[in-house]
């Protein structure tokens, strides 16, 4: 199994046992939520918006340092929010695949820049999980050589921009 994507039985203990205890909802939504700081499965970027792209590509697709303005224009922009996903996971208690197929499919994240996310909509393209491109950290996401080629090969290509709504869905 790919170490990105690597669905930890102890995980799924800590959650199955939270869910048995006697604790409010909230304070488990809370403990949850914890639980899954800078793992690598967490915001998952599946894909890099258009004008966060063209912020790379004006930066030579080099690595954006703290210190540079261009960093606080990007962010992570998650498809459903934890909020969302926790309350899912709070309602019931889970079998071990359902609950990591809920959470591999729930932490999906795009790289946006902040004038999209203030927009009802921008383009992305897909970035593909396999590569384990922009992996969580604990306060940001990598962005090292290997990010660096796979932006540079894209620019290559004739990219093809797929739309994404910022309207939020309610989950259910």
């Amino acid at each position: 199994m790919i170490f990105w994507n690597y669905k930890s039985n102890y995980l799924y203990e800590i959650y199955s046992n939270l869910i048995d205890s006697d604790f409010a909802i909230e304070k488990k939504k809370i403990i949850l939520k914890s639980l899954f700081v800078g793992e690598h499965f967490s915001w998952k970027i599946i894909g890099v918006s258009k004008l966060c792209f063209k912020e790379y590509k004006n930066n030579n697709f080099n690595k954006i340092t703290k210190f540079k303005k261009i960093n606080k224009k990007l962010v992570r922009h998650k498809l459903i929010t934890f909020s969302q996903t926790a309350e899912i996971l709070c309602l019931k208690k889970f079998p071990i695949n359902d609950f990591w197929e809920i959470i591999i499919e729930n932490e999906k994240t795009h790289l946006i820049t902040k004038e999209e996310r203030d927009s009802k909509e921008y383009f992305y393209i897909d970035v593909p999980i396999e590569g384990g491109y922009f992996l969580n950290q604990n306060s940001s996401f990598e962005y090292s050589t290997k990010e660096e080629i796979f932006l540079k090969i894209l620019d290559k290509e004739k990219v093809k921009w797929k739309e994404q709504s910022l309207v939020l869905k309610d989950i259910k």
